[in-house]
């Protein structure tokens, strides 16, 4: 229980309650984009959540829960790049993403 009151706690979090008091607010969002290289990408996104200050921006938020993630941070960015590629088509809004380590 600790590790999740802290948790939400982290400013990230906090803003995506905002957000989801607002409505907007997504949890486990499936997402698929073709890439440049023609690879098709699937997957699930934790979070995604649209602020509109200072202007409307999605952010894409995706949980990892394992010891070591500092080996796999490579690929976790590029996994959070196709699904923030994939959320900017679908809305055309800019977009960001995050991994949150908990």
């Amino acid at each position: 229980p600790a590790t999740v009151l802290q948790a939400l706690q982290h400013p990230l979090l906090r803003r995506a309650a905002a957000a989801a008091r607002a409505g907007r607010c997504r949890r486990e969002v499936a997402l698929a984009v073709r890439l440049a290289d023609g690879a098709l990408v699937e997957g699930v996104a934790d979070l995604a959540f649209r602020e509109d200050e200072p202007a409307p921006t999605w952010t894409i938020v995706d949980f990892k829960t394992d010891l070591a993630v500092g080996g796999r941070i490579d690929e976790y960015r590029r996994q959070l790049g196709a699904y923030a590629e994939a959320v900017a088509r679908a809305t055309g809004l800019p977009t960001r993403a995050a991994v949150l380590q908990v």
